[in-house]
Protein backbone atom coordinates (compact mmCIF):
# COMPACT_ATOMS: atom_id res chain seq x y z
CA UNK A 1 0.00 0.00 0.00
CA UNK A 2 1.42 3.36 -0.76
CA UNK A 3 1.78 5.91 2.12
CA UNK A 4 -1.62 7.63 1.37
CA UNK A 5 -3.79 4.42 1.32
CA UNK A 6 -2.01 3.47 4.84
CA UNK A 7 -2.89 7.10 5.93
CA UNK A 8 -6.47 6.59 4.87
CA UNK A 9 -6.66 2.82 6.30
CA UNK A 10 -5.52 4.02 9.38
CA UNK A 11 -7.65 7.02 9.69
CA UNK A 12 -11.05 4.33 8.81
CA UNK A 13 -9.72 2.42 11.26
CA UNK A 14 -9.66 4.92 14.54
CA UNK A 15 -13.22 5.93 13.46
CA UNK A 16 -14.34 2.33 13.24
CA UNK A 17 -13.37 1.70 16.63
CA UNK A 18 -14.07 5.15 18.53
CA UNK A 19 -17.11 6.45 16.49
CA UNK A 20 -19.22 4.94 18.14
CA UNK A 21 -18.12 6.53 21.87
CA UNK A 22 -17.41 9.83 20.31
CA UNK A 23 -20.76 9.99 18.80
CA UNK A 24 -22.74 9.22 22.01
CA UNK A 25 -20.47 11.95 23.59
CA UNK A 26 -21.51 14.48 21.39
CA UNK A 27 -25.06 13.63 21.83
CA UNK A 28 -24.67 13.45 25.03
CA UNK A 29 -23.80 17.01 25.54
CA UNK A 30 -26.58 18.10 23.08
CA UNK A 31 -29.21 16.17 24.77
CA UNK A 32 -27.90 17.57 28.72
CA UNK A 33 -29.30 20.57 30.35
CA UNK A 34 -26.84 22.40 31.84
CA UNK A 35 -28.15 25.84 32.96
CA UNK A 36 -31.79 25.48 31.42
CA UNK A 37 -30.68 27.55 27.79
CA UNK A 38 -28.47 29.96 29.85
CA UNK A 39 -24.52 30.28 28.65
CA UNK A 40 -23.23 27.35 29.73
CA UNK A 41 -25.66 25.34 27.10
CA UNK A 42 -24.94 27.75 24.38
CA UNK A 43 -20.92 27.25 25.12
CA UNK A 44 -21.23 23.20 25.73
CA UNK A 45 -23.23 23.29 22.56
CA UNK A 46 -21.00 24.60 20.50
CA UNK A 47 -18.15 23.22 21.80
CA UNK A 48 -20.01 19.66 20.92
CA UNK A 49 -21.15 21.29 17.06
CA UNK A 50 -17.92 23.20 15.90
CA UNK A 51 -14.69 21.33 18.10
CA UNK A 52 -15.80 17.90 18.75
CA UNK A 53 -16.31 16.94 15.27
CA UNK A 54 -12.73 17.74 14.72
CA UNK A 55 -11.21 15.82 17.02
CA UNK A 56 -10.13 11.95 15.94
CA UNK A 57 -12.02 9.27 18.29
CA UNK A 58 -8.13 8.00 19.53
CA UNK A 59 -8.82 7.59 23.26
CA UNK A 60 -11.97 5.14 22.73
CA UNK A 61 -9.78 3.45 20.16
CA UNK A 62 -7.30 2.36 22.55
CA UNK A 63 -9.51 1.43 24.86
CA UNK A 64 -10.73 -1.11 22.73
CA UNK A 65 -7.50 -2.00 20.75
CA UNK A 66 -6.04 -3.00 24.67
CA UNK A 67 -9.35 -4.67 25.22
CA UNK A 68 -8.91 -7.25 22.55
CA UNK A 69 -5.41 -7.60 23.22
CA UNK A 70 -6.05 -8.47 26.49
CA UNK A 71 -9.02 -11.04 25.95
CA UNK A 72 -7.60 -12.07 22.31
CA UNK A 73 -11.44 -11.29 21.14
CA UNK A 74 -13.83 -8.59 20.27
CA UNK A 75 -16.04 -6.86 22.15
CA UNK A 76 -19.42 -8.28 21.84
CA UNK A 77 -21.84 -6.12 24.38
CA UNK A 78 -19.35 -2.81 24.43
CA UNK A 79 -17.60 -3.90 27.25
CA UNK A 80 -15.11 -0.80 27.23
CA UNK A 81 -18.17 1.66 26.02
CA UNK A 82 -19.33 3.17 29.27
CA UNK A 83 -15.55 3.82 30.52
CA UNK A 84 -14.33 5.10 27.42
CA UNK A 85 -17.42 7.67 26.93
CA UNK A 86 -16.50 8.62 31.17
CA UNK A 87 -12.86 8.94 29.91
CA UNK A 88 -13.68 11.49 26.99
CA UNK A 89 -15.33 14.00 29.10
CA UNK A 90 -12.18 14.03 31.29
CA UNK A 91 -10.38 14.75 27.98
CA UNK A 92 -12.98 17.41 26.68
CA UNK A 93 -12.01 18.75 30.03
CA UNK A 94 -8.52 19.26 29.65
CA UNK A 95 -9.11 20.05 26.13
CA UNK A 96 -11.22 23.64 27.02
CA UNK A 97 -8.75 24.06 29.91
CA UNK A 98 -5.70 24.10 27.76
CA UNK A 99 -7.40 26.48 24.96
CA UNK A 100 -7.74 28.64 28.35
CA UNK A 101 -4.00 28.59 29.30
CA UNK A 102 -2.65 28.95 25.63
CA UNK A 103 -5.18 31.41 24.53
CA UNK A 104 -6.75 30.04 21.61
CA UNK A 105 -9.52 31.64 20.02
CA UNK A 106 -9.45 29.68 17.06
CA UNK A 107 -8.52 26.05 16.19
CA UNK A 108 -8.33 24.45 12.74
CA UNK A 109 -10.45 27.23 11.87
CA UNK A 110 -13.34 26.63 14.11
CA UNK A 111 -13.45 29.34 17.26
CA UNK A 112 -13.07 27.49 20.38
CA UNK A 113 -14.96 27.84 23.37
CA UNK A 114 -12.57 30.49 24.81
CA UNK A 115 -12.98 32.39 21.78
CA UNK A 116 -16.66 32.49 21.33
CA UNK A 117 -17.57 32.81 24.92
CA UNK A 118 -14.40 34.12 26.69
CA UNK A 119 -11.86 32.55 29.34
CA UNK A 120 -14.32 32.66 31.83
CA UNK A 121 -16.88 30.52 30.98
CA UNK A 122 -14.40 28.87 29.16
CA UNK A 123 -12.93 27.41 32.40
CA UNK A 124 -16.75 26.72 33.88
CA UNK A 125 -17.37 24.93 30.96
CA UNK A 126 -13.96 22.39 31.67
CA UNK A 127 -15.05 21.93 34.67
CA UNK A 128 -18.55 20.81 34.31
CA UNK A 129 -16.46 18.37 31.98
CA UNK A 130 -14.62 17.27 34.72
CA UNK A 131 -17.33 16.59 37.19
CA UNK A 132 -19.75 15.02 34.46
CA UNK A 133 -16.63 12.65 33.35
CA UNK A 134 -16.28 11.91 37.41
CA UNK A 135 -19.63 11.00 37.54
CA UNK A 136 -20.19 8.92 34.16
CA UNK A 137 -16.96 6.95 35.54
CA UNK A 138 -18.36 6.22 39.26
CA UNK A 139 -21.48 4.77 37.03
CA UNK A 140 -19.31 3.16 34.50
CA UNK A 141 -17.11 0.93 36.53
CA UNK A 142 -20.41 -0.02 39.39
CA UNK A 143 -20.66 -3.64 37.24
CA UNK A 144 -16.63 -3.89 37.71
CA UNK A 145 -15.12 -5.97 40.29
CA UNK A 146 -14.05 -3.93 43.35
CA UNK A 147 -10.11 -3.99 42.78
CA UNK A 148 -10.80 -3.22 38.92
CA UNK A 149 -12.75 -0.38 39.68
CA UNK A 150 -10.17 0.91 42.23
CA UNK A 151 -7.28 1.15 39.94
CA UNK A 152 -9.59 2.07 37.36
CA UNK A 153 -10.04 5.83 39.76
CA UNK A 154 -6.73 5.81 41.04
CA UNK A 155 -5.04 6.01 37.49
CA UNK A 156 -7.50 8.40 36.62
CA UNK A 157 -6.51 10.75 39.23
CA UNK A 158 -2.69 10.13 38.83
CA UNK A 159 -3.20 11.12 35.01
CA UNK A 160 -5.26 14.38 35.54
CA UNK A 161 -2.44 15.03 38.41
CA UNK A 162 0.56 14.41 35.67
CA UNK A 163 -1.32 16.01 32.27
CA UNK A 164 -1.50 19.61 34.98
CA UNK A 165 2.16 19.16 35.36
CA UNK A 166 2.98 18.56 32.24
CA UNK A 167 1.16 21.69 31.23
CA UNK A 168 2.86 23.81 33.87
CA UNK A 169 6.29 22.64 32.67
CA UNK A 170 5.59 23.99 28.93
CA UNK A 171 3.86 27.29 30.54
CA UNK A 172 7.41 27.63 32.36
CA UNK A 173 9.24 27.23 29.02
CA UNK A 174 7.57 30.01 27.32
CA UNK A 175 9.19 31.96 29.18
CA UNK A 176 12.52 30.88 28.37
CA UNK A 177 14.77 32.54 26.10
CA UNK A 178 16.17 29.32 25.20
CA UNK A 179 14.47 26.32 25.66
CA UNK A 180 16.32 22.93 25.76
CA UNK A 181 15.04 20.10 23.10
CA UNK A 182 15.43 17.26 25.62
CA UNK A 183 13.40 19.12 28.06
CA UNK A 184 10.55 19.73 25.86
CA UNK A 185 10.76 15.95 24.16
CA UNK A 186 10.16 15.08 28.42
CA UNK A 187 7.04 17.20 27.96
CA UNK A 188 5.80 15.28 24.89
CA UNK A 189 6.49 12.03 26.59
CA UNK A 190 4.56 13.36 30.14
CA UNK A 191 1.92 13.87 27.63
CA UNK A 192 1.38 10.53 26.53
CA UNK A 193 -0.37 9.68 30.05
CA UNK A 194 -3.83 10.15 28.94
CA UNK A 195 -3.71 7.59 26.19
CA UNK A 196 -1.60 5.28 28.31
CA UNK A 197 -4.16 5.62 30.68
CA UNK A 198 -6.84 4.40 27.89
CA UNK A 199 -4.90 1.40 26.74
CA UNK A 200 -3.86 0.22 30.63
CA UNK A 201 -7.96 0.83 31.19
CA UNK A 202 -8.89 -1.49 28.25
CA UNK A 203 -6.46 -3.90 29.88
CA UNK A 204 -7.74 -3.61 33.34
CA UNK A 205 -11.45 -4.50 31.75
CA UNK A 206 -10.12 -7.40 29.92
CA UNK A 207 -8.47 -8.62 33.05
CA UNK A 208 -5.40 -9.00 31.31
CA UNK A 209 -1.94 -10.57 33.53
CA UNK A 210 0.49 -8.07 35.11
CA UNK A 211 3.12 -8.40 32.31
CA UNK A 212 0.25 -7.84 29.26
CA UNK A 213 -0.76 -4.39 31.07
CA UNK A 214 2.68 -3.62 31.15
CA UNK A 215 3.04 -3.96 27.68
CA UNK A 216 -0.23 -2.11 26.45
CA UNK A 217 0.55 0.82 29.11
CA UNK A 218 3.86 1.12 27.84
CA UNK A 219 2.39 1.18 24.25
CA UNK A 220 -0.17 3.66 25.50
CA UNK A 221 2.14 6.05 26.60
CA UNK A 222 4.38 5.56 23.10
CA UNK A 223 1.15 6.69 21.06
CA UNK A 224 0.34 9.83 23.60
CA UNK A 225 3.79 10.80 22.48
CA UNK A 226 3.95 10.20 19.16
CA UNK A 227 -0.07 11.82 19.05
CA UNK A 228 1.45 15.06 20.62
CA UNK A 229 4.77 15.11 18.75
CA UNK A 230 2.66 14.52 15.65
CA UNK A 231 0.41 17.69 16.08
CA UNK A 232 3.60 19.84 16.99
CA UNK A 233 4.50 18.98 13.68
CA UNK A 234 1.42 19.72 11.88
CA UNK A 235 1.14 22.90 13.52
CA UNK A 236 4.39 23.72 11.79
CA UNK A 237 2.79 23.48 8.36
CA UNK A 238 -0.49 24.97 9.88
CA UNK A 239 0.14 29.19 9.53
CA UNK A 240 -2.08 30.29 11.86
CA UNK A 241 -1.19 27.73 14.43
CA UNK A 242 2.98 28.15 13.93
CA UNK A 243 1.29 32.40 14.31
CA UNK A 244 -0.36 31.51 17.53
CA UNK A 245 2.54 29.34 18.85
CA UNK A 246 4.54 32.06 18.07
CA UNK A 247 2.99 34.72 19.72
CA UNK A 248 1.90 33.03 22.50
CA UNK A 249 3.00 29.59 23.38
CA UNK A 250 6.23 27.32 23.17
CA UNK A 251 7.44 27.20 19.08
CA UNK A 252 6.59 23.69 17.89
CA UNK A 253 8.80 21.02 18.85
CA UNK A 254 10.26 20.55 15.54
CA UNK A 255 11.53 24.46 15.92
CA UNK A 256 13.15 23.94 19.07
CA UNK A 257 15.40 21.15 17.64
CA UNK A 258 16.13 23.00 14.31
CA UNK A 259 17.61 26.50 16.27
CA UNK A 260 20.47 23.99 17.67
CA UNK A 261 21.87 25.53 14.02
CA UNK A 262 22.90 28.27 14.64
CA UNK A 263 22.42 29.70 10.68
CA UNK A 264 18.32 28.78 11.20
CA UNK A 265 18.44 29.93 14.63
CA UNK A 266 18.94 33.20 13.86
CA UNK A 267 16.68 33.50 10.44
CA UNK A 268 13.78 32.12 13.65
CA UNK A 269 14.99 34.86 15.50
CA UNK A 270 14.97 37.63 13.00
CA UNK A 271 11.50 35.82 11.65
CA UNK A 272 9.99 35.96 15.27
CA UNK A 273 11.22 39.93 16.01
CA UNK A 274 9.86 40.92 13.10
CA UNK A 275 5.78 41.42 13.32
CA UNK A 276 5.32 41.77 9.50
CA UNK A 277 6.90 38.48 9.04
CA UNK A 278 4.88 36.57 11.44
CA UNK A 279 1.67 38.35 10.10
CA UNK A 280 2.95 37.14 6.80
CA UNK A 281 1.74 33.45 5.57
CA UNK A 282 4.79 33.56 2.88
CA UNK A 283 7.17 34.24 5.40
CA UNK A 284 5.56 31.59 7.93
CA UNK A 285 5.65 28.85 5.18
CA UNK A 286 9.44 29.78 4.14
CA UNK A 287 10.65 29.48 7.81
CA UNK A 288 8.11 26.21 8.17
CA UNK A 289 10.21 24.65 5.37
CA UNK A 290 13.62 25.89 6.51
CA UNK A 291 12.87 24.06 10.06
CA UNK A 292 11.64 20.79 8.35
CA UNK A 293 14.44 20.49 5.77
CA UNK A 294 17.06 20.55 8.51
CA UNK A 295 19.41 18.34 10.05
CA UNK A 296 18.15 18.20 13.40
CA UNK A 297 14.47 17.76 12.64
CA UNK A 298 15.74 14.70 10.81
CA UNK A 299 17.58 13.66 13.27
CA UNK A 300 14.60 14.33 15.45
CA UNK A 301 12.29 11.99 13.07
CA UNK A 302 14.61 9.43 13.52
CA UNK A 303 14.49 9.59 17.64
CA UNK A 304 11.19 9.50 16.87
CA UNK A 305 10.45 6.43 15.30
CA UNK A 306 12.89 4.50 17.40
CA UNK A 307 10.34 5.07 19.83
CA UNK A 308 8.24 2.55 18.11
CA UNK A 309 10.25 -0.64 18.37
CA UNK A 310 8.80 -2.77 21.54
CA UNK A 311 9.60 -6.28 20.93
CA UNK A 312 7.40 -7.18 23.81
CA UNK A 313 4.33 -5.41 22.42
CA UNK A 314 5.47 -7.38 18.81
CA UNK A 315 5.44 -11.08 20.57
CA UNK A 316 1.49 -9.92 22.32
CA UNK A 317 0.04 -8.12 18.93
CA UNK A 318 1.12 -11.73 16.78
CA UNK A 319 -1.38 -13.71 18.94
CA UNK A 320 -3.67 -11.20 17.73
CA UNK A 321 -4.13 -10.44 13.93
CA UNK A 322 -6.59 -8.05 13.76
CA UNK A 323 -5.12 -6.16 16.82
CA UNK A 324 -1.57 -6.26 15.20
CA UNK A 325 -3.07 -5.19 11.82
CA UNK A 326 -4.53 -2.10 13.41
CA UNK A 327 -1.89 -1.16 15.77
CA UNK A 328 0.81 -1.21 13.05
CA UNK A 329 -1.81 1.05 10.66
CA UNK A 330 -1.60 3.30 13.91
CA UNK A 331 1.99 3.60 14.23
CA UNK A 332 2.12 4.43 11.06
CA UNK A 333 -0.17 7.50 11.25
CA UNK A 334 1.38 8.39 14.02
CA UNK A 335 4.84 8.54 12.45
CA UNK A 336 4.22 9.88 9.41
CA UNK A 337 5.25 13.25 9.81
CA UNK A 338 4.83 15.26 6.21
Amino acid sequence: MSQLELHKAAVAMVKHRGNFVMTKAMQKILNTTYDSGGVLDSALKHYAKANLPLVKPLFPTLMSLSYEAATGSTQKNGETDSVALAMLFIAFSADVHDDVVDCSDVKYGKRTVCGRFGSEVALLVGDVLLVQGYTLLHSACENLLPKQKQEIFGLTLKAVFEMSSAQALERKLTKKTRIDPDEYFEIMRLKGVVAELQCRVGGIIGQADDATLEVLTSFGRTVGMLGTIHDEFNDMLDTSELQHRIKFECPPLPMVYAVQDKKIKTAVENFVKNPSAVSSKVMTKKIAKLVLESKDVYNLKQKINEQTVNPKLNALLTKNGRVGHDVSLLLNLLTSNK
